[in-house]
């Protein structure tokens, strides 16, 4: 057995007495907890009520179609809407596209999709079509957590109809989304 000098020992204890002293009483509390990051958004979009057809007052085009659309995040993300299209087909070929572009969104005041959004929006459109056998509506949306770009289908059969109005519509040259009707 080895032979320990009692100033070898005296330093041991004194070097161990010196880390315990650095904690200086009882161990912190945890940290708290990190929050979850935020969910990415999943939005869905429905027709909701009949869409509204009216003679432009702008001679460049034939019609303005109001489009009712509800649109819900049901997740908690948020998204920022960048568009909101309409294109017309005819025998499997697009003859005709209308876009709302963000900055159209914007200037509505409609461009952020907040979490758990549940709202009616109307995306008025104009066009000059009225030889076709298939509509689409399309929304465009960014997601805020990740910067994801994805479109959304409004499906046409979501619809309960199509109204005529006698009113022509007058609309600013990029057309217009508002909330509600």
């Amino acid at each position: 057995m080895a032979h320990r000098s009692p100033v070898r020992v005296l330093l041991t204890v004194a070097a161990l007495a010196a880390l315990a002293a650095c904690g200086g009483g009882p161990a912190d509390p945890d940290p708290p907890p990190t929050p979850p990051p935020p969910p990415g958004a999943t939005v869905t979009a429905t027709g909701e009520g009949a869409l509204v057809l009216h003679p432009s007052l702008d001679s460049r085009f034939a019609f303005a179609l109001e489009t009712p659309i509800r649109i819900r995040e049901t997740t908690g993300g948020t998204a920022d809407w960048n568009f909101a299209r309409i294109s017309y087909f005819l025998g499997g070929r697009e003859i005709e596209r209308y876009e709302l572009g963000s900055d159209v969104i914007r200037t509505a005041g409609y461009s952020r999709i907040a979490a758990n959004n549940n709202q009616l929006y109307t995306a008025v459109f104009r066009s000059n079509s009225n030889n076709f056998d298939r509509v689409d509506i399309t929304l465009g949306f960014g997601d805020l957590k990740d910067a994801r770009q994805f479109t959304v289908a409004v499906p046409f059969s979501s619809f309960t109809g199509v109204n005529v109005s006698l009113t022509p519509l007058s609309l600013p040259s990029d057309g217009t989304v508002r909330l509600g009707r």
